[in-house]
């Protein structure tokens, strides 16, 4: 089952898109290139061509009985064809349209009848587009995604100090509110160090413990079963390349976990802003990994507690 388009999935960072008229060009000169029915020396296969579909699919996939371009909020023209709402359409609508299009090429794959379409290709072309013109846009498994710091404040920030307040783990919720603030005030020493404590406080707060070494504190996360246990290289590489990232990126960096020797070191901002988006990933990840797992066995409990209940005895 396919995610929500564009619009509809972050109504919010939508209402910022904005596509100048060549970038539009562009959008259309690759879905034209993209489409497998399309033949620019031939006028008689029109009605075989993918992109004849995204009209009726944008209609269907908000309720509109017409496309539109808005010359203002009392005036608009109707659109007619898929060309002239790439070019006219409004923005956000847009990049609705280039996902729907991505799901249209996979759809006449999965139909097999000799025209073999490449959505990787399409997705690959496009994302050249948003990259030349300097868009924080990018298409990724279909999707359009944003890929800038304000992007993971909202959809990462956000959401993992939402859960650590719910959860009441309020010494890793203080400590990545500091990461934040450190972030933004340019103390990227701060942030670093503050990240790397919320990150450590919230697996002490998930495994109920008080005091641990680092190292051995990711050794009991994993021993808990917490993280999938798909196999033991997995889990050894997500151990070093992955929980470990954060604080490795703390000690290594002069002046952050460890005296700075004789030079004044300031680690650089693009170094604090991993830091703090990394950590603010993970704990997101492994809140979700607790929520799940509380979830179920609450969930067993319960089932067990009716189990008793029924009991002729």
């Amino acid at each position: 089952m396919a995610l929500k388009v564009f619009s509809k999935r972050h109504p919010e960072a939508a209402k910022e898109v904005s596509l100048s008229l060549p970038v539009r060009r562009r959008i259309w000169y690759v879905i034209e290139e993209c489409d497998p029915h399309y033949d620019p020396n031939s006028i008689n296969n029109d009605w075989t061509l993918c992109w004849d579909a995204l009209p009726d699919r944008l209609k269907k996939e908000h309720g509109w009985k017409e496309l539109r371009a808005y010359h203002s909020q009392t005036k608009w023209g109707v659109l007619n064809t898929a060309e002239e709402f790439i070019l006219r359409g409004m923005p956000r609508f847009v990049l609705d349209a280039t996902e729907l299009f991505y799901d249209l090429l996979e759809e006449n794959n999965k139909q097999g009848d000799g025209f073999s379409a490449d959505p990787t290709q399409y997705q690959s072309k496009l994302n050249v587009v948003f990259d030349d013109a300097n868009l924080p846009w990018r298409m990724l498994e279909g999707r359009i995604i944003r890929v800038d710091s304000k992007w993971l404040e909202v959809e990462i920030h956000a959401k993992a100090a939402e859960l650590l307040s719910v959860q009441e783990f309020k010494g890793a919720l203080a400590e990545f509110q500091q990461a934040r603030s450190d972030l933004s005030s340019e103390d990227y020493k701060g942030a670093m160090h503050a990240a790397n404590l919320a990150f450590e406080s919230t697996m002490k707060a998930i495994l109920d413990i008080e005091q641990e070494r680092p190292g051995r504190l990711i050794h009991r996360l994993i021993d808990s079963g917490l993280v999938p246990d798909y196999h033991e290289g997995f889990l050894k590489a997500f151990e070093e390349h992955i929980l470990r990232a954060v604080p490795t990126a703390r000690n290594f960096e002069k002046g952050v976990g460890h005296g700075q020797g004789t030079d004044i070191n300031e680690p650089p901002k693009s170094l604090a802003e991993l830091a703090v988006n990394l950590s603010g990933v993970l704990i997101l990840y492994l809140l979700k990994q607790f929520l799940e797992s509380h979830s179920v066995d609450e969930e067993q409990k319960n089932g067990q507690e009716k189990d008793d209940d029924d009991l002729p005895f």
